[in-house]
């Protein structure tokens, strides 16, 4: 890659501040386990304004939502989140016998020390933590949103999982994020955008990659979706697939069959031929996801 190019893929935004963020929140919810966050707030002073967290995926940090940021923290006190082995929170050994029951216990903890109620937006692995709090009916949770979400990654992404680890230990996190970012990202993202991104993503620590591959295999389709009683809204890439490796998207009839399970949710379809939609399309999932809270809150 040109020299430009490559000054041109790492923005204004330097790598360097994903590992080092002055502002990031760290709060004990289990014995050794600590999970950091940061909280956008540019709502107006003598408002009460409602409570997003996000949660991000495999590979990434609180700094993935960063995008999302403009939109929704003018209205919005926005909680982002770094999962337990990313970002500032706690590391986890590659070899843990890592659970998203767990990862869920991580924020059920932090919701309790920040109040509620919370509305919670995931992504990839955010995307299952938030399934399992909902189906728990966690009290704090004021409203689901799902902006990518493979719901049997066990099925759509086990076949890789040997492969994404050979990967990573013969080319790093970094080369592992490379061979799989088409598949993750489709032709929405410009070459400096998609640079970006890969190198953000292969910054992340190689012992939590591969301990959340290892999770893969053991999630299936969650058994008790028509159990979800706070509202849900499912947004869904809609353009034609494209054809190439490690493809994570799934059809809009697959993802309609399960979303039609949970009680009186919405499925929205977004124009994008992507699966990370949050990544590729942070302004449009922002705008569709504030929506949908100052719907349901009026």
């Amino acid at each position: 890659m040109p020299a430009k190019e490559h000054e041109a893929a790492a923005g204004r935004r330097p790598l360097d501040c994903v590992a080092s963020r002055e502002t990031a929140h760290r709060v004990a919810v289990a014995p050794g386990v600590d999970i950091a966050y940061v909280v956008d707030d540019y709502t107006d002073g003598w408002v009460a304004p409602p409570v997003v967290m996000l949660l991000h995926g495999i590979g990434e940090s609180a700094e993935a939502f960063a995008g999302w940021v403009p939109r929704l923290a003018r209205r919005c006190r926005v909680v982002r989140v770094d999962l337990r082995g990313y970002g500032l929170s706690s590391p986890v050994d590659e070899h843990e016998a890592l659970t998203i029951e767990a990862l869920a216990d991580d924020i059920d903890a932090l919701a309790g020390r920040l109040g509620g109620p919370i509305h919670v937006v995931g992504a990839k692995l955010g995307a299952q933590v938030a399934l399992a709090l909902a189906q728990r009916g966690a009290p704090w949770m004021a409203s689901l949103t799902l902006a990518g979400v493979l719901i049997s990654p066990g099925g759509a992404l086990g076949k890789w999982v040997d492969e994404w680890l050979g990967l990573v230990d013969r080319s790093g996190v970094e080369g592992w994020a490379r061979a799989t970012m088409p598949g993750r990202m489709g032709s929405a993202l410009a070459p400096p955008a998609m640079e970006w991104w890969t190198r953000y993503m292969g910054q992340a620590p190689a012992g939590a990659v591969k301990a959340c591959f290892r999770m893969l295999p053991r999630l299936a389709e969650p058994a008790r979706l028509e159990a979800i009683r706070c509202p849900t809204q499912v947004i869904v890439a809609v353009q034609p697939e494209r054809p190439g490796a490690y493809d994570q998207r799934q059809s809009v009839d697959e993802v309609r069959r399960w979303q039609s399970r949970i009680p009186e949710s919405v499925l929205v379809e977004l124009q994008a031929d992507s699966y990370h939609i949050a990544a590729t399309h942070p302004d449009a999932c922002a705008d569709l996801t504030l929506g949908f809270i100052e719907r349901i809150s009026s």
